[in-house]
């Protein structure tokens, strides 16, 4: 990045960045929570593919705003965490799908061994799972 981009980037306020893609992340849920209401009595094709779609917009928005709080945020910041934690989450799940695919075209003996790596990283997915809950409930308490 430029000296130049660098300055204007350090101009805007991180805050404003965060709020900016939640604001968004709200707006699609709204629409999402509204055209669902639709589908339930106009379950029309074109009502479900705009629900589809909407549905996708909303979680790269959940997607954008969560980078946005892992890039921006402070770390002394609660959501900074819960994003953090989230984030680790998520990947820790796409790791445990992808092993259990790549599983399967193995032989049975190396299957077994992954099987157990499997297991043990579907474990640390669980224990993050927790200690981010027990981490809300704290913040909410």
């Amino acid at each position: 990045m430029s000296d130049l981009k660098s300055a204007l980037w350090g101009q805007i306020p991180r805050e404003s960045i965060i709020t900016s893609r939640l604001l968004v992340l709200q707006s699609k849920r709204l629409m999402l929570d509204a055209i669902e209401r639709r589908l339930e009595t106009w379950n029309s094709a074109d009502v479900r593919r705009r629900f589809d779609e909407l549905r996708i917009e909303t979680d790269a928005a959940q997607d954008r705003y969560r980078r946005a709080v892992l890039a921006w945020g402070s770390t002394e910041d609660i959501d900074y965490w819960v994003m953090a934690y989230s984030r680790l989450i998520d990947k820790g799940n796409v790791i445990v799908r992808k092993m259990r695919e790549a599983n399967l075209a193995l032989p049975p003996m190396e299957r077994y061994q992954v099987s157990a790596d499997i297991e043990m990283m579907e474990h640390l997915v669980e224990d993050w799972t927790e200690s981010l809950r027990r981490s809300m409930a704290a913040a909410v308490a």
